[in-house]
């Protein structure tokens, strides 16, 4: 239930969390100029991950068959043999669908970004770049588009952003989608 209920948060409401708690934190604890830095961002896009990742991988351990974690425990195994060696590897379609999904999502995380990344529109380099401000692709996006001249090279330089973005997104979704069908059908074959 906590899981589900974190993954009810909106973006703001991360992004306000990140601000007021992260970033200070990590700027004391890893004396930095300013706690808004790309490592903050992909601290808190981890976090974001997190509910969408673990609902759909307990659904996928959930749904490997009682029958394989009785043999296994008849056959001798422990609790842990058991569940590394059977459930893990049976589910392993669906937990890799769950990582893809949660890695969708943050691809297309905004708001709680632009807030704790310091959405400075630069191209950091150097050893130290994690633990600069930076600004994302959908940062960018949304921060430009109320104010570029509608048919202008910078107008068509957004579209092209979110064209990326649209695309890393659908590889994602194409890759889930044909990773969790393989399962199917190889319980279909197994069956049959």
């Amino acid at each position: 239930p906590l899981i589900e209920i974190l993954a009810g948060i909106p973006s703001v409401v991360l992004g306000f969390m990140g601000i007021l708690v992260l970033s200070p934190f990590l700027r004391q604890s890893l004396n930095l100029p300013t706690g808004l830095t790309a490592f903050t961002g992909s601290l808190l896009l981890g976090w974001a991950a997190i509910p969408t990742i673990v609902s759909v991988t307990e659904d996928a351990m959930n749904a490997v068959p009682r029958s394989y974690r009785e043999a296994s425990l008849a056959l001798g195994a422990t609790r842990w043999q058991t569940i590394w060696g059977v459930t893990v590897p049976a589910a392993r379609s669906g937990i890799l669908t769950a990582v893809m999904l949660g890695l969708g999502r943050v691809i297309g995380e905004t708001m709680a970004v632009m807030m704790v990344t310091g959405n400075a529109p630069t191209l950091p380099a150097g050893l130290n770049a994690l633990f600069l401000p930076v600004r994302t692709m959908t940062a960018t996006i949304a921060s430009e588009m109320g104010e570029v001249a509608n048919g202008s090279t910078h107008y068509h330089v957004l579209f092209f952003i979110g064209l990326v973005l649209f695309t890393l997104a659908l590889i994602i979704n194409i890759v889930a989608f044909v990773v969790s069908h393989q399962r199917t059908k190889r319980a279909e074959r197994l069956l049959s």
